[in-house]
């Protein structure tokens, strides 16, 4: 039997939580020799989500943050004390977003694509809104701004997004944990790149997996209607679009010169936000 750590990072939205753990525990009944342990930071919640979530899924540990972990560093927090403090020596590690309801059949169908690579490649599962049916969630290709869609069969991505994904333990052997470098978004980008560097593939899933809506909004860093004192320190925000951040990252996995690039342009964006909406009509 095959042992799996799942982790979450949560904030406020309870409900949602409640309602992904109740998805994810009727996917593993269709799950055969393989056990599951979740993980979950709370950072700093104040609706009582500790409270319920104990209450309600007694086995899930409970890490308590200060809510200043975000998404990336949460993840990381739940993910050091899964490898750190628990017995087992697990056989992969199972992002899963408290926002992303997945279908019964989707652990199952996961874990059989990994076990499809030997246990040596990243699978990302793909996610659709339930209002539109169009593809929100799962990755992309460098360089595309669409989502690929699900066509049946494995696709290897390269932007992946984190919303559900199994992590096997050679992958966690061979490039460890996400980079809490990262506060909030980007960490999972970085690490499906990190992990092409280290030639691990990195691949949809086949088919959808759950339903997740689309995020996609503009952030108040870019938003005309924002005083511009506002919109700066948006931007300096692990809410907004940290500039120092996606320089690292542009660094790290392009180049200095379109890390500089970056820099200076998101500065301008912020300055006349006038000029993103025409740099996205032309993109």
């Amino acid at each position: 039997m095959k042992n799996y750590a799942v982790l979450l990072t949560v904030f406020n939205r309870v409900e949602l939580t409640r309602k992904c753990l109740f998805d994810f525990y009727k996917s593993t009944e269709f799950v055969v020799d393989a056990s599951f342990n979740i993980f979950l930071t709370n950072d700093g919640s104040t609706d009582n989500t500790s409270e319920i979530i104990q209450c309600e899924f007694p086995e899930v540990i409970i890490l308590e943050g200060d809510g200043s972990l975000f998404w990336c560093r949460g993840m990381v927090n739940s993910w050091k004390y899964a490898v750190e403090n628990s017995p087992i020596n697990y056989d992969g590690y199972i992002w899963l977003n408290n926002d992303s309801y997945i279908f019964p059949s989707s652990i199952n169908e996961l874990l059989i694509s990994s076990s499809e690579k030997e246990d040596k490649a990243i699978i990302s599962g793909a996610f659709k809104s339930s209002v539109t049916g169009l593809t929100t969630y799962g990755g992309r290709l460098k360089g595309d701004v669409r989502n690929l869609e699900p066509n049946g069969g494995l696709q290897k991505i390269e932007w992946m997004n984190g919303n559900l994904v199994v992590v096997p333990k050679f992958v966690f052997e061979n490039i460890g944990m996400l980079d809490d470098t990262f506060w909030h978004a980007i960490g999972d980008y970085d690490y499906g790149l990190r992990a092409i560097k280290k030639d691990i593939e990195v691949f949809l899933s086949a088919n959808y997996v759950g339903y997740c809506e689309d995020h996609e909004k503009i952030e108040p860093c870019y938003d005309q209607s924002v005083p511009i004192v506002k919109r700066f320190r948006n931007f300096y925000t692990p809410l907004g679009d940290d500039p120092y951040l996606r320089f690292v990252f542009l660094k790290r996995h392009y180049s200095t010169f379109k890390a500089i690039k970056s820099f200076v342009i998101t500065h301008l964006f912020v300055l006349f936000p006038s000029l993103l909406k025409l740099y996205n009509s032309k993109s």
